[in-house]
């Protein structure tokens, strides 16, 4: 498959990603998150992959169209995956757990795009970061309905949609501002055990 990102737009294929665009992306994104946007160039970016800054300007005309090509992979990726949970036959219980795993399991994956993606991302263009909030809404409302589903089947405690819907994600998201590769814990652990006890609760 070919890439269909162009310079005009920044927006980038996941599956298609390959090559050198590839290459652009997964060090601007390490480079983001160590020395944050602003004290990126597009120097930095060509002297470590190891080549001009002209070969950047084939791809992407600019930093921002870099930052958009992240976070825009972002949301795609988590739309994507949501979208697969929601829409398979299992109780909203089942669908809960599974997503909630699946989410924080991803962005402790992809640790690097995800802490550029939170803490970088109000740096885009007022319309590009609609445009980023638009499909975000379209995925946090998949998780508010299998919510309502789940309160209607009488298996989830009843609060507003809104609170536990945002608490969920917000559980799940946070992870990537503590969670220590090198502690005794694994990904695939942190991310059930964080999905159990927003499901169960701490009581017993």
């Amino acid at each position: 498959m070919t890439t269909t990102t162009t310079a005009t737009d920044g927006k980038v294929d996941r599956r298609k990603r390959t090559g050198r665009k590839a290459q652009i992306i997964d060090v601007s994104t390490a480079l983001f998150r160590e020395k944050g946007y602003h004290a990126t160039s597009l120097d930095d970016i060509a002297d470590r992959i190891g080549f001009t800054k002209p070969a950047i300007y084939y791809y992407f005309k600019s930093k921002e169209d870099i930052l958009f090509a992240i976070v825009d992979e972002i949301v795609d990726g988590a739309l994507e995956r949501m979208t697969a949970i929601a829409e398979t036959d299992r109780s909203p219980t089942e669908k809960m757990h599974d997503l909630l795993a699946e989410n924080t399991r991803v962005i402790l994956e992809n640790i690097d795009a995800n802490t550029v993606f939170y803490n970088e991302r109000g740096l885009l263009s007022a319309e590009r970061e609609q445009a980023i909030r638009q499909r975000e809404r379209e995925y946090t409302r998949l998780v508010r309905q299998i919510y309502i589903d789940g309160v209607e089947a009488g298996e989830f405690t009843e609060v507003n949609p809104a609170v536990a819907t945002n608490t969920l994600l917000g559980a799940s998201i946070w992870a990537y501002r503590w969670f220590d590769p090198r502690g005794s814990l694994t990904i695939e652990e942190v991310a059930e055990q964080i999905a159990t006890l927003l499901l169960e609760g701490y009581r017993v």
